[in-house]
């Protein structure tokens, strides 16, 4: 009989570790799932967060092409105000050199012309007419 109770014992014991091994793997496998499901998730974030950094590149690229051909356009129009600047600056010079001869030549017109009214009242006083 002892055996029998001892067998009934070791057979409960070895069915109650059955029962515990069962709920814990089925504590095991419930977790497993709720794991997979958050790999899952996180690699459909991931997928996305690529995507998305694609994007963000290929933007990054693009618009550093358009600041490229807006730099070589702004370097264009410097070079341009810069030569219209120095042809300003040569016509402003021309202007300056021509308005000092104008005045030379005034100055050149007015003693001509003094000088022919000195010659005119030389003539006429010659001629005998005085003022």
């Amino acid at each position: 009989m002892q055996q029998l109770d001892l067998a009934k014992k070791k057979y409960q014991a070895t069915k109650d570790r059955l029962t515990k091994e069962q709920n814990t793997q089925e504590t095991l496998e419930a977790g497993n799932k709720f794991r997979e499901g958050n790999f899952k998730h996180s690699e459909n974030l991931l997928s996305e967060v690529n995507k998305e950094i694609q994007s963000q590149k290929e933007n990054l690229f693009k618009e550093s092409q358009q600041l490229f051909k807006l730099r070589a356009e702004q370097a264009n129009h410097i070079g341009a105000i810069s030569s219209t600047l120095s042809a300003s600056r040569n016509l402003q010079a021309a202007i300056n050199k021509l308005q000092v001869e104008a005045q030379r030549q005034q100055e050149l017109q007015y003693n001509a012309d003094y000088d022919i009214q000195q010659m005119n009242r030389s003539v006429a006083h010659a001629q005998g007419e005085r003022s």
